[in-house]
């Protein structure tokens, strides 16, 4: 009766701690697509102990996209270099992470670089 009652509480308490832990995996997939006709460079800035500290440069050339995990929704700064021999930053800003997948597209709208958050696809 014993190893019955336990293997059932041991269920019990595993499904519980699934329930539990389900809310707090709040996160998600921020794909960044480049859609100039030039190369540039992405990173994520963060600010450390009052310095600003760049994250891992990504670089995209025309056409190209890069996924990063999030593991935490927020509000993200990203900065985006000119990816020539002298580089210069061509925007920078924040980005509305949310727990979802999202998407943002880096292009020029009236001769200035922007990122805009891309529409999501509907779902049929």
């Amino acid at each position: 009766m014993f190893p019955r009652r336990s293997r059932l509480l041991a269920f019990a308490f595993a499904a519980l701690c699934a329930v539990v832990g389900a809310g707090a995996a709040d996160a998600g997939w921020v794909t960044i697509k480049n859609d100039t006709n030039k190369a540039v460079t992405v990173q994520e800035v963060v600010v450390v102990n009052g310095k600003q500290v760049r994250g891992k440069p990504t670089k995209l050339l025309a056409g190209e996209s890069f996924r990063e995990f999030q593991n935490t929704p927020g509000i993200k700064s990203y900065e985006v270099l000119d990816a020539g021999a002298q580089p210069m930053t061509l925007w920078n800003g924040n980005l509305n992470c949310k727990a979802a997948t999202q998407s943002f597209s880096i292009s020029t709208v009236n001769g200035k670089l922007g990122v805009f958050c891309s529409p999501e696809p509907k779902k049929p």
